[in-house]
């Protein structure tokens, strides 16, 4: 039995907006009683029975039929062949007409072939004048086809959900909202609110949202991230993201706290790492790369020892790999040394380690003439010493 229309149900016999006999046909028509290409009857006088063509096939060829090219959408088109339907419909007229396309009960079969027409006209995307006026003509749309979409209205997106509501469609659901945010750009406060309301909000969206926006994010999102959906976060994003992290798990366990923190351990401060550090959990060597390079550099060799746990011995392989190979560069050669993995490339022992402050206060001194430099930098060189 062939599929009845999107909306069949909304057109019961007999009612007003179709004549009960058309409504009688169409059921004939999708119960397979009226044949789609041929009609056979019993010719009561020659007792032999009569074939009689219910359309002229030979101007398949020749394009549509004379007097079949419909200039509106209604019930006429419901008796169609489905060759009829594809050289005799136009796509413009599907598109202007979208509102009776929804309200005529095709089959699933004549409706792709509507799409069909449509994905012709506009093969890299629907425009969003169309999308705004799908409804229930939505549902015959695949993720494919909603990601070459530029979706700006919240109200287009509403009026969709509403369509998908209680269906199977939760990746194209996926997509409209992917679609909507990335037309929209970093959305402020009151889209956000809106999309949570809706439930359709992401953890992979959270990356399109502004630090201000993040600052104010229902924590209930934060339970659901992974870290790959956070990977295309910027370093301030994430800083943000950490905060609002950090608040929502602070009250869990030492190991359920550090699962939950994982993904955002790439915003984290010095004081976050500390933290670990003091409970004895550890990062692998991934997760160790991801950290600001900044609080990376500052570490010393036993923090980074007791942060890495049993995963310090991947520091040799990351030795000439960014940021170990900067960190290895500001500590000193026999402290790496003592760590026994054969790391080189540190401060030979012998010279004076100056912290990052310190030296940008040096680079900044007075620029003296003549043997002047080295007399004025001895006072400095003797605070360096005793400093480290």
């Amino acid at each position: 039995m062939q599929t009845m229309a999107l909306q069949l149900a909304q057109f019961p016999l007999g009612c007003g907006r179709i004549p009960a006999l058309s409504s009688l046909l169409i059921l004939f028509l999708n119960l397979g009683w009226v044949l789609s290409t041929t009609v056979h009857f019993r010719d009561t006088r020659l007792a032999q029975p009569t074939r009689v063509p219910s359309r002229v096939h030979q101007d398949r060829e020749e394009g549509c039929p004379p007097g079949h090219q419909p200039n509106k959408v209604d019930e006429n088109l419901l008796f169609y062949e489905e060759w009829e339907l594809k050289v005799c419909v136009d796509a413009a007229l599907l598109e202007e007409e979208m509102d009776l396309v929804n309200k005529v009960p095709f089959t699933q079969q004549q409706l792709h072939i509507f799409k069909d027409k449509l994905d012709q006209q506009y093969p890299q995307g629907y425009p969003e004048s169309l999308v705004s006026t799908l409804k229930y003509f939505f549902l015959l749309m695949e993720p494919e086809d909603i990601h070459k979409w530029n979706i700006t209205s919240l109200e287009t997106v509403e009026s969709l959900l509403e369509v998908a509501k209680g269906r199977q469609m939760s990746a194209q659901v996926d997509a409209l909202v992917d679609r909507f945010i990335v037309g929209q750009g970093q959305l402020d406060r009151d889209i956000v609110a809106k999309l949570e309301t809706l439930g359709v909000l992401r953890p992979a969206h959270l990356c399109f949202l502004s630090p201000d926006v993040l600052a104010s994010i229902n924590h209930t999102l934060l339970w659901k991230v992974e870290p790959q959906d956070l990977t295309a976060c910027e370093p301030l994003q994430i800083e943000v993201l950490y905060q609002q992290a950090h608040q929502a798990f602070v009250n869990l366990s030492k190991l359920e706290y550090f699962s939950r923190i994982l993904p955002f351990l790439g915003g984290a401060p010095m004081e976050g790492l500390q933290l670990l550090i003091e409970q004895k959990i550890h990062v692998d060597m991934p997760t160790f790369k991801k950290l600001q390079r900044e609080v990376v550099l500052s570490l010393t060799v036993p923090e980074v020892e007791m942060l890495l746990g049993p995963h310090v011995e991947q520091l040799l392989a990351e030795q000439h790999h960014s940021p170990v190979r900067e960190w290895v560069a500001r500590q000193r050669q026999s402290d790496l040394d003592r760590l026994g993995l054969g790391l080189q490339g540190g401060i030979p022992n012998g010279y004076l380690v100056l912290n990052h402050k310190f030296r940008e206060a040096l680079s900044r001194g007075p620029q003296l003439q003549g043997p002047g430099p080295a007399l004025g930098a001895i006072p400095l060189l003797l605070l360096a010493a005793h400093l480290s």
